[in-house]
């Protein structure tokens, strides 16, 4: 019972900040999400069924449906981890659903959204977008910020064609931010869970060492069928295109991540003197060639998700 009392204070107190200060909802609802995972150990499934529901009755109380997006990225996600951990399910099984959750509530929810909105509303917001440009770009222009530009060799038309490719970039993808979103609020709400689990020495959510964390080949596969929407509607900038773009969007911090995990890998199994050139070359190509070495990173954890190349032993995660 009191395990009970405490997470359903937690959880209501973390709703409570989400839905009343903006700023703050990322920091509450992934309190709310450790709650809900952690519930799926210390309560029962009645119990955990209940707090959900008096959670969301809170939420639609507080801004009825504009609470929606947060129930959809940290409420569902973390209470089908919660379940599965009830099920005893290990960490990487629930990392799996509940990014797979998340991921698809959010571009469910960014799909009505744009279907909503209709093809006109979306062509009106990059208007608002291109107008707002031109008339900041006029009042600037006896302004030191464009003087600083031409200064540099930047007309003022390249400076505004450049904020509009920029604007309309940053519309077409906004599902994939969002998804990212959703993704980095259930990896981090799993390590935090996690550590909170080991500190108090709870036999459940035990990790493997980061640096034998492999990215799941079957999304080696998504990302290639992107890849190949991408190139297959990019020469008439079809749906398919903006499809295999955002796609490529959202995999893109997800690679680099598994990318770090190989090269964390590589970084302790080298001497000192490989250690001080691995650093060395990391260090040159980030500063010469930040974009590059994104990419190169994050080839190397989709490859090595088809490869191996680590030749990491592969055993199944016992349940906990």
């Amino acid at each position: 019972m009191p395990g009970f009392v405490y997470l359903i204070l937690i959880s209501s107190l973390a709703c409570l900040v989400m839905s009343n200060s903006p700023s703050l909802a990322f920091v509450s609802g992934t309190v709310w999400g450790i709650s809900l995972v952690l519930g799926g150990y210390l309560l029962s499934y009645r119990n955990m069924l209940l707090i959900f529901g008096l959670n969301i009755l809170l939420l639609y109380g507080l801004a009825g449906s504009s609470n929606l997006f947060f129930l959809l990225v940290f409420g569902m996600p973390s209470f089908i981890m919660g379940l599965l951990l009830r099920g005893q399910k290990g960490y990487y099984e629930l990392q799996k659903w509940g990014t797979l959750t998340a991921v698809l509530l959010t571009s469910l929810f960014m799909g009505l959204t744009y279907y909503n909105a209709g093809e006109f509303s979306i062509a009106n917001i990059q208007a608002e977008y291109d107008q707002a440009i031109n008339e900041s770009v006029n009042l600037s222009a006896d302004s030191e910020f464009l003087k600083f530009y031409e200064e540099q060799g930047i007309s003022p038309e390249e400076l505004r064609n450049t904020l509009t490719t920029v604007a309309r970039w940053t519309i077409i993808h906004l599902p994939a931010y969002y998804c990212i979103r959703a993704i980095l609020a259930v990896y981090l709400i799993l390590i935090l869970s996690s550590y909170i689990s080991r500190k108090k020495e709870l036999p459940i959510l035990s990790r493997k060492p980061y640096r034998e964390e492999k990215m799941p080949w079957q999304l080696a596969w998504v990302i290639i069928i992107a890849l190949s929407l991408w190139l297959w509607g990019k020469d008439e900038m079809m749906n398919l295109y903006y499809f295999g773009s955002n796609i490529l969007v959202v995999a893109a911090p997800v690679t680099v991540y598994y990318g770090l995990a190989g090269i964390t890998y590589q970084w302790s199994k080298s001497t000192s003197r490989g250690r001080r050139w691995i650093l060395i070359l990391l260090i040159i190509n980030i500063l010469v060639l930040p974009l590059a070495a994104i990419i190169f990173i994050g080839l190397l954890g989709l490859f090595d998700s088809l490869l191996d190349y680590r030749k990491l032993d592969h055993k199944k995660e016992e349940a906990r």
